[in-house]
């Protein structure tokens, strides 16, 4: 008779689901997440005064972090640093987001006296993808700051989080509206652009553009149409968030109205206007295409002259149709949305710096989990350990 083979050991159960980052500049705000996506109490750390935003790594092992900024005026006074970008790792013991390497993307002025000069550089976006990060920067210069310019910058990440070479791209002066989206699921960017008069009627547009593997930019589409109409010359569309190659734009027309416009492809074919605005959006895209994408958005809304804000929860189907399946008012407008990578939890921010916490169940409901105040500005979700099990 053999013997009775032992009972396998069962498995440790899961305690954290990771931890969400939340700037309060100058302080860093760590929550554990636990496995329901409720928020234990957080640790504050001061990571830099000059920290301007946060942004995760799809993955979950590293935090951007993008630092600095200057402003001189005509007699070279003033102050500021270089335009930095850094890569964080959260402690494995509570969180706390530990430095791994920062790169310059653009150098301040000398600060020698010039009597006409205003110099302004401030950052006014960070995003970030697996093996690369990106961000856009203004520049206003001129007698009296009167000119603008928008920089896009590029580095390179390593599977350490040690930054290589800057790849950096100014937009045009003065018309350019800075806004701007990446897709880094599928390495492209999304612009409002104007065609420069001239080779067109210079009307305002949207503009698609390949992320190569260098960080340059590469355009392959341009319309001005919301499926339609025509977007006004100085009508400049807000890519708010974009999924499985549809990207959804905010577009305010001449006459007062706000759609959001839907496109498909690199081309940017003209799919639908949906008749409300939203102002914030993020998307969760399962691995499995037979999956379909969540779409978060804060929408506003007039009723008896006072304008609402509600969370929706949208589900995208194959075609880029979305299908309503959750909503709840919100008392400001969410300025952040997040999902986590890889849990049905979602995180939002309004602008009253109130961060609230849902669960998704499978039917797409919302379950509001907890509400917690002062607790605005960007905001990051890493994976616990999963920077050490990736090395």
């Amino acid at each position: 008779m053999s013997p009775t083979s032992p009972a396998p050991a069962p498995s440790p159960p899961v305690t954290s689901a990771g931890y969400l980052h939340v700037l309060q500049r100058p302080w860093v705000v760590t929550y554990e997440i636990d496995p329901t996506g409720r928020l234990r109490p957080p640790v504050t750390q001061h990571v830099s005064n000059e920290l301007f935003a946060l942004a995760g790594e799809p993955r979950g092992r590293f935090v951007y972090g993008a630092h600095g900024g200057w402003s001189l005026f005509g007699n070279g006074t003033g102050g500021g640093s270089d335009l930095t970008i850094a890569t964080y790792a959260p402690d494995p013991r509570d969180g706390t987001l530990v430095e791994l390497s920062y790169a310059t993307v653009a150098h301040r002025p000398s600060g020698e006296p010039c009597i006409s000069c205003f110099d302004i550089g401030e950052w006014t976006w960070l995003n970030g993808g697996v093996g690369r990060a990106y961000g856009l920067w203004l520049f206003r210069w001129g007698t009296t700051g009167r000119h603008k310019t928008y920089t896009y910058a590029s580095v390179a990440v390593a599977g350490d989080g040690r930054l290589g070479p800057v790849i950096a791209r100014s937009f045009m002066s003065d018309t350019d509206p800075g806004q701007v989206l990446v897709d880094v699921r599928s390495d492209q960017l999304y612009k409002a652009g104007r065609r420069p008069r001239g080779t067109d009627d210079g009307r305002g547009g949207l503009e698609a553009h390949v992320i190569e593997a260098d960080g340059t930019l590469t355009r392959t589409g341009w319309t001005n149409l919301c499926l339609g109409s025509t977007m006004c010359e100085y009508c400049a569309p807000s890519p708010l968030v974009s999924a499985r190659g549809f990207v959804f734009a905010s577009v305010l027309f001449e006459r007062g109205q706000d759609l959001l416009c839907s496109y498909q492809g690199l081309r940017l074919k003209p799919l639908d206007a949906l008749d409300f605005a939203a102002s914030a959006a993020a998307a969760f895209v399962p691995s499995s295409e037979a999956d379909p994408a969540l779409l978060a958005m804060n929408v506003d809304f007039a009723i008896g002259g006072l304008t609402r804000h509600e969370l929706r929860l949208f589900s995208m189907s194959a075609e880029g149709d979305l299908r309503p399946l959750d909503s709840e008012e919100l008392p400001d407008p969410a300025t952040r949305i997040l999902f986590h990578p890889s849990r049905p939890f979602l995180y939002v921010v309004d602008k009253a710096s109130q961060l609230r916490a849902y669960a998704v169940d499978a039917n797409g409901r919302l379950e509001r989990l907890m509400i917690a105040d002062h607790a605005g500005g960007s905001i990051a979700i890493t994976h616990k350990d999963a920077w050490a099990e990736d090395r």
